[in-house]
């Protein structure tokens, strides 16, 4: 296959010298339209993508104010236990107290 070495705006300067005016403007009007339409491609990509990291990023801060929201309930969790835990046993204490005083 054919490899040029010459730079693409020297090689476009080459091939477009040798037409006419009026097939020259064409091409140039095509270049500058796909030109346009990529820049606007470009474009809507760059705002997709600066969206989609704003998203990620808000995300991000979510994740990290439900973790100490799940460290606090975790730690509340535990402390419920632990009151439960011991409210247990004082009422099954109690009630031992009170089946043997019913007893007598």
């Amino acid at each position: 296959m054919f490899e040029c070495k010459l730079p693409g705006a020297l090689l476009l300067a080459v091939v477009l010298s040798g037409l006419p005016q009026v097939v020259l403007a064409k091409d140039l009007s095509t270049l500058q339209t796909a030109m346009q339409v990529a820049r606007d491609e470009m474009e809507a990509a760059e705002a997709e993508r600066d969206a989609d990291a704003k998203q990620v990023a808000g995300i991000e801060a979510e994740i990290e104010q439900m973790k100490v929201k799940l460290d606090a309930a975790r730690k509340k969790s535990a402390h419920s236990e632990k009151r439960y835990v011991e409210g247990k046993k004082r009422y099954a204490k109690s009630q031992a107290d009170f089946d043997k005083a019913w007893k007598k």
